[in-house]
């Protein structure tokens, strides 16, 4: 029998035994209380993840083994002012603005009731929340918090205090007082020399972008082991300059950056592709990852990227960009030592396997961006398409990738063969863990869309049986047809694999039946973008 690692021993008493069940087994092992209880509630969260609510007495009867607790609801909040030994505290909700200091008194007494806390999360937690952080809570190494009002000059001088000693700090869409007339000025906090990771998003009061500028451009000055920024800039022009300064290779105030992120908010245009391959051209060739969002990743940012970054870069995170399918294609068998690809695609199945277009270049529309409506009415031809006898892959440089989030388009009205070559390039990545097919552009999609990759041994599924790591494959809003052999395969050739996300099966019925299926060997369906109501047929599953 295999050995399970306490992880996977821990998500399997959750799931399987119920508390009549889980005492008879605690009485018939005479170490429990020692070895496994520790472990069994040193996290405890109640989430949309984890809905069922903890019972007090679980808490209380174990209150000297909690270390973590993660809440996404906060009528409950109280069960849990018992705990003095926490390490990690996750708070996930919003109380709204209506009486917020008495709202956030249940978990600003738990903060001081816990000086050990070494990480602390909150989403626009009260004044008085963050007064009792900043001052309880002496070995604090990580703070994350959101959608705060800190324009009191106090908050703003007890939160650079704190700055101090922190190493990780998130703070987006918050205010500070720095700065102007009456803030606090810069000169007074020279710099925050702990902190080596950083996600900023300073807004300002009367929405002024050049404060703003300021403001986050004065913090990130201001940390120089700076090691990953994540900029999220809300309002105004991108500040050009600024990121060039902070990425260059010299005079740059944060020499040891690796890792460099921006976020554009959703209501701005697409930023022009010349500013990236400004940026781009000009950075750190030691960064090992990039992000970017709102971004048209075109030709020159594509050549840009690859010249300068190619022999360094493990991670790439380009979501929500006008990427074209062969620049993505050459990002692929460019850089070698990409561990994570995340949110990037779609990628085309011509340009995977090499195939040419038989179209005009002017006539050719870009393959990767067809809207909807375009597919939606679009004629398909009266037979399959074979694949061409003359194409030639190109090979991957990125071996060792162990994330892939990279949408797989133009397989719709392709024959067989075309979705097999697709697998066997991907079958080649054997020390990936996470597949994700089509997520980065589901919502261009309709539900059942056939324009993707079929996951049955039909299809050629079996092809991808090197994946001996895989533990997560997303498809969603994909047709599929699978049936109990396929899923017996995965069972058999996945040992890792725990979650799926998409419909597995264009039938509610089926669906319904192989989810359960799915569910007695450990492995986990959803689905995120449609409701879909319980079925209580408990007919026969298709074989």
């Amino acid at each position: 029998m295999q050995a399970l690692e306490v992880p996977e021993i821990l998500r399997l008493v959750g799931e399987f035994l119920d508390y009549p069940r889980l005492a008879a087994a605690t009485a018939v092992c005479k170490t429990w209380n020692t070895t496994f209880i520790p472990f069994l509630y040193h996290t405890l969260e109640w989430s949309y993840k984890f809905p069922r609510h903890p019972r007090s007495f679980v808490v209380s009867d174990n209150v000297d083994h909690i270390r973590v607790i993660k809440v996404s609801f906060s009528p409950w909040i109280d069960s849990f002012t018992d705990c003095t030994n926490l390490e990690e505290v996750h708070f996930n909700f919003e109380f709204g603005d209506h009486d917020k200091d008495t709202s956030w008194m249940p978990p600003t007494t738990l903060v001081r009731h816990n000086p050990d806390l070494t990480i602390v999360c909150a989403t626009d937690p009260s004044k008085g929340f963050l007064r009792a952080v900043f001052t309880c809570c002496p070995q604090l190494k990580r703070l994350e918090f959101n959608g705060t009002d800190m324009t009191n000059i106090m908050m703003t001088d007890l939160l650079f205090n704190v700055c101090l000693r922190l190493e990780e700090l998130k703070m987006v869409d918050v205010t500070l007082s720095v700065g102007g007339h009456c803030g606090i000025s810069w000169d007074d906090w020279p710099a925050f020399p702990k902190i080596k990771k950083l996600w900023l998003g300073i807004t300002h009061e009367r929405h002024w972008a050049s404060q703003q500028t300021e403001q986050q451009h004065g913090f990130i000055k201001r940390c120089p082991n700076l090691e990953s920024l994540t900029w999220s800039f809300s309002r105004g022009l991108l500040p050009i300059h600024e990121i060039k300064e902070l990425l260059s290779p010299e005079n740059s105030p944060c020499p040891k950056i690796k890792a460099f992120a921006f976020h554009y908010p959703g209501f701005h245009p697409h930023l022009p592709e010349i500013k990236w391959f400004e940026i781009l051209k000009a950075c750190n060739k030691n960064l090992t990852s990039f992000g970017s969002s709102k971004t048209i990743f075109g030709e020159l940012s594509g050549q840009a990227l690859i010249k300068g970054l190619a022999s360094t870069l493990t991670r790439l995170h380009i979501s929500d960009t006008a990427t074209k399918s062969a620049v993505m294609m050459k990002i692929l068998v460019s850089c070698p030592h990409l561990i994570h690809v995340t949110s990037a695609g779609p990628l085309d199945v011509r340009d995977i396997l090499g195939v040419k277009s038989t179209k005009p270049d002017d006539e050719d529309e870009d393959r990767t961006t067809l809207s909807k409506s375009k597919r939606k009415n679009a004629v398909g031809p009266s037979k399959k398409q074979p694949l061409p006898k003359s194409f030639r892959p190109l090979e991957w440089a990125c071996k060792n990738l162990q994330t892939l989030e990279i949408g797989i388009c133009g397989l719709e009205n392709k024959a067989s063969g075309w979705q097999r070559e697709v697998l066997g390039q991907l079958a080649k990545l054997k020390q990936l863990r996470v597949l994700d097919v089509c997520t980065t552009y589901a919502s261009s999609l309709s539900e059942g869309s056939r324009d993707g990759l079929d996951f049955r041994l039909a299809r050629g599924l079996d092809i991808l049986g090197s994946l001996k790591m895989l533990e997560t494959l997303r498809f969603d809003r994909l047709w599929q047809e699978m049936t109990i052999q396929d899923i017996d395969w995965m069972v058999r050739a996945w040992s890792r694999f725990s979650y799926i996300q998409g419909w597995v099966h264009h039938e509610q019925s089926q669906r319904v039946r192989l989810k359960k299926l799915f569910k007695r060997h450990g492995i986990t369906v959803e689905h995120c973008y449609k409701f879909e109501p319980p079925v209580q047929d408990d007919g026969p599953i298709k074989g």
